[in-house]
């Protein structure tokens, strides 16, 4: 299982019937309640009632009306560019390939009151309680009434004007830069006033998320929205809403006004919201670890020139038994850019172990050129060489591991690739290291006494002669990062703490010069 994170191009906080533009602050307060006491125009259906907009303009068949409640919603949008490089060349599966699970999209945003449950049920430095017992739901964006801009985000940062009348000081950090409630861009309106109306213009929604204690972070699940961008062509989208259901932006003649809070874009601590991409690129190579009695994989490993590439078709394998026997003709699958596998069993007793089998693999054509075919061979184990079945409940096996492709407290520019090597040896030994199937890591960051993991536990890969893992640099925020490496056997889990332990920097800090944006 390996994970890709895409980042928020733009964001900004909707104020209901507000020009107000909170773009660049770094937490957004979602919240709902409080009194106000504002006028709207709502449609009637007749046209003898008269009605001044908020643009000053006089409309009929509408009626103004009072408001006694105030909300707001945040907006987004993702920058998919890279993910969708990924899953256009196969490097990413919408459906994992030889048993592999299928790819997840979450959108995910930590809360600001995620860490100390002090701040529960208090109030924040805006007036607001912070909000318990609520649902949240992730909505599709209506989309503006023209142009080729869907939104643009702002330049606001202050949810008030603190205008100085002092030597006519002007408050900088506040604006009514579109967007806001009314306009997405400067010349055009929204669709829908906040860029979707409960009931006179009916949202998508796409998630809904239910916060018990209110001091949950956001999980959205939108593997379906994600691969529709990403497959069909036609789709298009302005970007995603998240706000309080429909029943609580609703709710009138509140005395207080209930908030949560997450951490936007520009945020200036580790907890920058992003889409994460799960999927299952999970290699087990069983050519050198074929037991008859269970299923085990071969794998076809296609290269050009040092890369990984795509056959132009899935490619056709026959297997053969020592005597030259054919026993299976098989159509591999893809597992990830340039890997290929099959999955079968040989029958217990069938043959005198160990002996030697063969796997000829045809149909490989690259750019419409096509390849010579490919044999390998395999060697086909004892049963009771991998099953232990009987009075004895065995006893776990000890290895000692070491960590190469990343050195110690290496820096590494951000965007960098590297294969890391996992070598594992039995305790004690120097014999040649062995290839295992349950062996995990994890990457973390710590944040003071916290660890945040950046990659939770995941298998890692076991090819042929070696275990590997990738490390993709170029969705990981720069900071001290850590590695662990956790192994399994017969019931006795080993976690060894900080195997490794490296940086990711910025390439301009990495020549010495201040950055732009760190991820540029």
């Amino acid at each position: 299982m390996s994970t890709h994170k895409s980042y928020f191009k733009k964001n900004n906080t909707l104020i209901c019937f507000s020009n107000t533009n909170t773009a660049k602050n770094p937490v957004t307060e979602i919240f709902y309640g409080g009194r106000t006491s504002r006028f709207i125009c709502r449609s009637t259906g007749v046209s003898t009632d008269t009605c001044i907009n908020e643009d000053g303009v006089v409309i009929t068949g509408h009626t103004r009306v009072r408001i006694n409640n105030s909300f707001s919603r945040f907006i987004l949008d993702l920058d998919l560019r890279d993910l969708k490089e990924k899953m256009n060349n196969k490097t990413i599966l919408i459906s994992g390939g030889c048993g592999n699970s299928a790819t997840t999209h979450t959108l995910k945003m930590v809360n600001t009151s995620f860490f100390d449950k002090e701040l529960l049920n208090t109030i924040t430095a805006k007036n607001n309680r912070r909000a318990t017992s609520f649902d949240l739901v992730l909505i599709k964006l209506s989309g503006v009434t023209s142009g080729t801009t869907c939104w643009s985000e702002g330049v606001g940062y202050d949810y008030t004007d603190q205008t100085s009348d002092f030597e006519g000081l002007n408050d900088k950090a506040y604006s009514e830069r579109p967007s806001n409630w009314y306009y997405g861009t400067t010349l055009q309106k929204w669709n829908c006033d906040g860029g979707y109306t409960w009931g006179s213009c009916p949202p998508t929604i796409l998630a809904t998320q239910a916060f018990d204690n209110g001091n949950e972070n956001i999980e959205f699940d939108m593997t379906d929205e994600v691969n529709r961008i990403v497959t069909d062509t036609g789709y298009t989208n302005c970007g995603y809403a998240i706000g309080f259901v429909q029943g609580l932006e609703n709710l009138t003649g509140l005395s207080e006004s209930y908030s949560v809070g997450f951490f936007t874009k520009y945020t200036q601590t580790f907890f920058e919201p992003y889409l994460e991409t799960n999927y299952d690129d999970y290699i087990d190579d069983s050519r050198a670890f074929f037991y008859e009695g269970k299923t085990n994989c071969l794998y076809l490993y296609v290269n050009a020139g040092g890369l990984p590439v795509n056959l132009d078709a899935l490619p056709i394998v026959k297997i053969y038994d020592n005597s030259g026997t054919l026993l299976y003709t098989l159509t591999g699958s893809l597992v990830t850019r340039g890997v290929y596998c099959v999955c079968f069993s040989i029958p217990c007793d069938t043959y005198s172990t160990p002996c030697l089998f063969k796997d000829c693999w045809t149909n490989l054509i690259i750019d419409g050129n096509c390849q010579t075919s490919v044999c390998n061979k395999f060697t086909l184990k004892a049963n009771e060489d991998y099953f232990n079945i009987g009075t004895n409940s065995g006893l776990p096996k000890k290895y000692g591991y070491s960590v190469t492709g990343i050195k110690r407290d290496e820096k590494i520019v951000n965007g960098d690739i590297r294969k890391v090597l996992v070598s594992a040896r039995q305790e004690y030994t120097s014999s040649v290291p062995v290839a295992l199937t349950d062996i995990k890591y994890r990457i973390y960051v710590k944040q003071g006494t916290t660890e945040v993991e950046t990659t939770p536990w995941t298998k890692i890969n076991r090819a042929y002669n070696q275990n590997y893992f990738t490390v993709d640099t170029g969705d990981m925020i720069p900071n001290e990062y850590y590695l662990d490496i956790q192994a399994m056997s017969n019931l006795e889990v080993n976690t060894y703490a900080q195997t490794l332990k490296f940086q990711v920097v910025n390439q301009a800090n990495y020549f010495g010069n201040p950055p732009a944006d760190y991820r540029q």
